[in-house]
């Protein structure tokens, strides 16, 4: 599948739906929030959208800063729409920046990796992600303390390459849908602690749980870990214990998908695991963005944002 083909499916879903809900008092509302921000960078053009807290002062202080990231095709404003806008409404309640980022031609550079290695333009990512929190903390008042990552498949992957390429700027990450790639083992296995907690579908008809290679439509892409070995690397960089606080999620028992949702205490900073039993390539409590058969079914047993604002708020 390619990445334009997933981006035409997705904007339409997204168009149809949202007509369906009759959402559009609502978007209208959070859009007026919703700052687009530009720079330049290497002769290109680089934006992203910042969302600002309904009711926010310039008083306040400093807040955090939460990276949301779309995936392969996506965009900033399909990222606000898949995850249901959850994370404008939550930044509105705690007070805290959201910033939706934008790929060049909908993809993520991370500068290795077959799928890298196979775009037509390769651009500096790393550089990127450095110049959108410069950029947001010029324009707003930011805790540089507290610089959260998210996002869904190469976007979750991407929060993995922040993670482990500048931990001096992000705090903790929360990957959804996918493992850890394995070209990124080199450069994640130590450094200093940064918190995860990340959500993977035991289904996932894309992103192997038990590891081996990515594949979408028969068309092959990255290798990644499995759960465990993504698990084991992270309790070793943050210096945790080998035993976890382990609970079932199941408020819709009908629909054949759970939640178990495993916590380990460690010295370094806290690691969480969701596995969704029996869910699939999707951001739980979003928007089924693709049908089920290409994508497995969306567990509405948590909300990923929710769970991603109860992670970071420890920070």
């Amino acid at each position: 599948m390619t990445c334009r083909y997933i981006s035409r499916t997705l904007v339409f879903a997204c168009s149809v739906i949202f007509g369906l809900l009759g959402g559009e008092a609502s978007l209208r509302a959070q859009q007026a929030q919703l700052q687009n921000l530009a720079f330049e960078q290497d002769n290109l053009s680089r934006d992203f959208l910042l969302y600002h807290p309904a009711g926010l002062e310039a008083s306040s202080g400093p807040r955090p800063l939460f990276l949301v990231i779309h995936g392969c095709a996506g965009t900033a404003r399909g990222m606000v729409r898949l995850t249901n806008r959850r994370w404008n409404a939550l930044a509105d309640r705690h007070g805290f920046y959201v910033v939706y980022p934008n790929g060049i031609d909908k993809i993520w550079d991370f500068g290795e990796g077959r799928v890298s290695s196979r775009l037509n333009q390769r651009v500096d990512d790393l550089t990127y992600f450095r110049n959108v929190i410069a950029a947001t903390s010029s324009t707003v008042n930011i805790d540089s303390r507290r610089v959260f990552a998210t996002g869904l498949s190469r976007g979750a992957q991407a929060s993995f390459f922040l993670a482990c390429n500048m931990p001096e700027k992000i705090r903790a990450i929360m990957p959804v849908a996918t493992n850890l790639p394995e070209y990124m083992v080199n450069e994640c296995q130590s450094g200093p602690p940064v918190g995860m907690a990340w959500v993977t579908g035991t289904a996932d008809p894309q992103v192997p749980f038990n590891g081996g290679t990515i594949t979408v439509l028969g068309q092959q892409r990255d290798v990644v870990l499995s759960s465990e070995q993504t698990i084991a690397l992270w309790l070793r960089r943050n210096g945790c214990g080998s035993n976890a606080q382990t609970q079932t999620i199941d408020v819709r028992p009908d629909d054949g998908v759970s939640v178990t949702l495993r916590n380990w205490s460690c010295s370094g900073a806290p690691v969480g695991h969701y596995a969704v039993q029996g869910g699939g390539h999707t951001w739980p409590s979003g928007r089924q963005f693709l049908p089920i058969r290409l994508v497995g079914p969306v567990s509405l047993d948590v909300d990923a944002a929710d769970e991603g604002w109860a992670f970071f708020s420890q920070f």
